[in-house]
C-alpha cells in the first residue's frame, strides 16, 4: 500500500483523471496493444519453454530477460525501416523486400538466441520462436506506427 492511498482513494483520482479528459484511449491505443502483445508473448515463450521440455533458465526472470535480449535484437535489425520511415521514405508502403529481410533475419537471431541462452537444442528453439515471433511482429509494427506519429 502506497503511502496513505487506499483503494477507493484511487479509484477516485482514476474517475477525476477521465472527467478532466487527460488523453483518450484513442491517443494510446497503439501502446496499449502493443504492451498487451508484449506481455502474452512473455508468457508464450514460458509456454514455448514448457513445452519443448527445457532444462535451464525457465524461471520468469530468466524468460523476461531472454524475452527483452530478443525484442532489442529484433528492434536492432528493424531499425533501418524504422529510420527510414520517419524520414518519408515509404509513403507508399515499405518495399515488401524489405520486409522479408527482416523477418527471415529476424527469425534466424530469435532462435539462435533462444538455443543459447535456454539451451535447448536447434529444432526446439526453432518451434519456440515461432511460436513468439508473430506477437513480436505486431507489438513492433504497433510501436513502430505510435512512434512515426510523434
Amino acid at each position: 500500500m502506497l503511502i496513505g492511498i487506499t483503494r477507493e482513494k484511487g479509484y477516485h483520482m482514476f474517475f477525476n483523471i477521465l472527467q478532466m479528459g487527460i488523453g483518450s484511449l484513442g491517443e494510446y491505443q497503439e501502446i496499449i496493444i502493443s504492451v498487451v502483445l508484449i506481455i502474452a508473448d512473455i508468457f508464450l515463450l514460458k509456454l514455448g519453454l514448457i513445452l519443448t521440455k527445457a532444462e535451464y533458465r525457465r524461471k520468469i526472470k530468466w524468460v523476461g530477460i531472454s524475452f527483452l535480449i530478443q525484442f532489442g535484437a529484433i528492434f536492432f535489425i528493424s531499425s533501418p525501416m524504422l529510420i527510414l520511415g520517419f524520414a518519408g521514405a515509404f509513403s507508399e508502403g515499405p518495399p515488401v523486400g524489405f520486409i522479408i529481410l527482416a523477418i527471415v533475419g529476424s527469425v534466424f537471431l530469435d532462435f539462435n538466441l533462444i538455443n543459447v541462452i535456454h539451451k535447448i537444442g536447434f529444432k526446439r528453439s526453432f518451434f519456440v520462436s515461432l511460436i513468439i515471433l508473430v506477437p513480436i511482429i505486431f507489438a513492433m509494427s504497433f510501436l513502430i506506427q505510435y512512434l512515426s506519429r510523434l
